[in-house]
């Protein structure tokens, strides 16, 4: 007579009646057991109802009731979910109309970096002299105090207060503005609330072997890549800008005076000290900040750093290191240059705007399933198995089985990278989550599997160079970078200008290739290829002598059509050339498309240049803003517009960036100045493109809303986007 779940009545009977019941072969307990399960549903149901009244624990469908019963307004569910944003409802009330309230709201409800400035609190007066006042930033004991004086007149001997001048953390006093607040102008006036906004998100890479300069030996580069590139600063809170007057809470750009003020306090502090007693963090820099150097094995102290402009290369004095925050380089004195290039690491931060592209970020859920592998091969710079090339020749000596070779660090790995799947084969290579390792090619690698259908992914890696494929190949490229232009420069630009990324060599019917969430270069594949899907990914070809080649196409002059296709919220650089165009749904094609069956497939909520020859079209510009001219003028058509009228038309439309190269913090993002009817162009309201998964415009209406019900009475806010 064990016990169980259904057993809790029965067990209460006297043991007397449990042993009768026992003798005539327990039919008492088979009705109890009845009994009990309807009670167990009873139980549960209370139990429920009661959860229910929380919002930290009550079912999916009580949440609009309870936000209903607080007077929650819903939000785009783009940073945090509906239960989260009502669970915090009573929160921001009991808070509201307080600076820190606000500027937490706006980090909250966008997943932006956000700092509130109260522009009234920086407007400049004529003092009483029986009521004297300082005329600075609401938090004066993160300031320095020789910033302004009394009268709200400029302290020149303060360089720091003078570089933070018409930004985030500004603390001179400024006359009125009138004009309406936008990002530029109209901040300082009595109504005028600031909300500074960093759009851009901070990548940490961890123990990176940094690049030597080929124009100074003792000269290096955070960046593996070898191009400069801003340091970035890595919040030290979640709230990413909770702290005001704080910029370590910022996820932006390193402002190098920060830097230079931040060495020279902790240098005055601890100096005199003994290492030992040292504390190893600056508020920049340290083993456990977004930036740090180890040299030949040893971890180089904030005392032995110096901020500095490195343009020119310029050594540092003896028994220092230099740092320029701003070009992403550091050097070493005179014969203090590291031993070993081996044992020399950095960390750094770097910006961009999504997890595209090869990066160190969240990547569990794309990772292969183990369970499918039959080899599992770890490759490091410290473990037995060193190199890529030796863990695919461990691959072909246990017999090509299905496997996975995982890449567990940041660092750099040369050499091509061949494979030669067997018919029906199964391969992964892929780097561990939050790493990304850095694959320097001498030449074209190739990807081939000529006796059958084979499955290869690659998974996480940046790549610097040129892959060729061949025959019955499914190639999988899934949050990889294959730097256009091969590799870069050390002032940021292509070295190899006219070479692609994908090559295919050896045509094949069954040829396909699926790419999500990658940055590269132009893709070469025939019309006779199988399929081409690329999805959320950035896809450039650079101009050579002036002239772009095809971003995708057969060959280099674009007279041949490449593969079918499929292109989901891609932005293309360089002319489309195509067989057949399945589906172009919310995609910029800054350079004509050319489809020749024309019968089959759609372009929908897409920008598609004049002179494009495609399938039938939905909602895409600058159509939609040619037929609302024509109608805004009276005309019945788009053709009775004048040519001129067209062109003014198709020049404002025409996307806008931040940059448009490789390795910039701000590449492939659409510039402020951008047409409206791009960055709301897609389907869902969002921007056309590959950041078209950020969703930034309802990040922006998410804001806009909270602050109607926030912002304290008569006060007017303004969004000033910095990054």
């Amino acid at each position: 007579m064990s016990d169980n779940n259904h057993d809790h009545l029965y067990n209460l009977l006297p043991a007397v009646y449990r042993l009768r019941d026992y003798d005539q072969g327990e039919p008492l307990r088979a009705l109890l057991a009845v009994i009990e399960a309807e009670w167990q549903a009873i139980q549960s149901d209370i139990g429920g109802l009661y959860e229910d009244w929380f919002i930290e624990t009550c079912a999916d469908w009580v949440i609009p009731y309870i936000g209903d019963l607080v007077g929650n307004k819903p939000l785009y569910e783009i940073n945090q979910l509906r239960r989260t944003d009502v669970a915090k409802t009573i929160y921001y009330r009991r808070r509201k109309g307080t600076l820190e309230m606000l500027t937490e709201l706006a980090h909250d409800v966008t997943g932006w970096g956000a700092h509130a400035v109260e522009f009234f609190q920086l407007l400049g007066w004529t003092q009483n002299l029986n009521h004297q006042r300082f005329t600075m930033s609401p938090n004066p004991q993160n300031i320095d105090s020789n910033a302004v004086d009394r009268v709200g007149t400029v302290n020149l001997r303060s360089g720091d207060a003078l570089d933070r001048l018409d930004r985030a953390f500004d603390v001179i006093s400024h006359s009125v503005d009138v004009r309406t607040i936008s990002r530029t102008q109209g901040w300082y006036n009595l109504r005028k609330i600031g909300f500074f906004l960093w759009r851009l998100q901070p990548y940490l890479m961890e123990a990176v072997t940094p690049r030597r300069s080929a124009v100074a030996k003792y000269g290096y580069y955070f960046s593996p890549l070898g191009n400069p590139e801003p340091l970035f600063n890595e919040p030290q809170s979640e709230m990413g800008g909770a702290g005001l007057g704080d910029e370590t809470n910022i996820p932006g750009p390193i402002r190098p005076r920060a830097f230079y003020e931040d060495l020279k306090l902790y240098q005055e502090t601890y100096g005199a000290f003994q290492p030992s007693q040292q504390p190893p963090n600056s508020a920049y820099y340290g083993p456990d900040r977004g930036l740090n150097i180890i040299k030949d094995g040893n971890a180089v102290s904030p005392v032995a750093l110096i901020c500095k402009d490195l343009s020119n290369w310029d050594r540092p004095p003896a028994g220092k290191v230099a740092v320029d925050v701003n070009l992403g380089r550091f050097t070493f004195a005179a014969g203090e240059e590291p031993k070993k290039l081996t044992s020399t690491f950095a960390t750094y931060t770097y910006g961009f705007s999504a997890d595209i592209g090869g990066g160190p970020y969240e990547r569990r859920q794309s990772l292969a399933d183990p369970s499918r592998a039959e080899l599992q091969l770890v490759v490091s710079k410290t473990g037995p198995i060193k190199t890529i090339q030796k863990a695919l020749q461990e691959w072909k000596n246990q017999g090509q089985p299905p496997g996975i070779i995982q890449i567990v660090d940041n660092g750099v790995y040369g050499g091509n990278v061949d494979v030669d799947l067997p018919a029906g084969g199964w391969l992964v290579i892929e780097a561990a989550n939050g790493k990304r390792p850095d694959v320097r090619m001498v030449g074209l690698s190739t990807l081939s599997a000529l006796a059958g259908d084979a499955t290869l992914i690659i998974n996480g890696l940046l790549i610097e160079g040129s892959v060729q494929l061949k025959g019955s190949l499914n190639l999988t490229l899934q949050h990889c970078t294959l730097v256009p232009g091969l590799r870069l420069k050390e002032d940021g630009t292509a070295a190899n200008l006219d070479r692609d990324s994908l090559v295919t060599t050896v045509p094949a019917d069954d040829l396909s290739v699926t790419i999500t969430q990658c940055i590269l270069g132009p893709i070469r594949m025939p019309a006779t290829s199988q399929q081409l899907t690329i999805r959320d990914s950035i896809v450039q070809s650079l101009p050579v002598k002036g002239v772009v080649q095809p971003a995708i196409a057969a060959d280099d002059k674009g007279k041949q059509p490449g593969p079918p296709a499929t292109l989901e919220r891609v932005t293309v650089w360089g002319s489309v050339y195509l067989k057949e165009l399945d589906l172009a749904s919310e995609v910029i094609f800054n350079d004509t498309l050319t489809v020749q069956r024309q019968q089959e497939g759609c372009v929908r909520f897409s920008y598609v240049p004049s002179g494009s020859v495609t399938p039938r079209r939905y909602r895409c510009q600058p159509d939609l803003a040619l037929l609302k001219e024509a109608q805004d003028l009276g005309l019945t058509s788009v053709e009775d517009l004048t040519q001129a009228q067209k062109d003014l038309v198709q020049a404002r439309i025409r996307p806008a960036f931040t940059s448009e190269r490789y390795g910039d913090p701000g590449y492939a993002q659409l510039g402020l100045n951008c047409a409206g009817e791009i960055r709301t162009g897609a389907e869902d309201g969002s921007e056309m493109g590959a950041f078209s998964l950020l969703k930034q415009p309802q990040r922006e209406a998410n804001l806009r809303l909270r602050l109607e019900e926030y912002l304290p009475f008569g006060l007017e806010a303004g969004f000033i986007f910095v990054t």
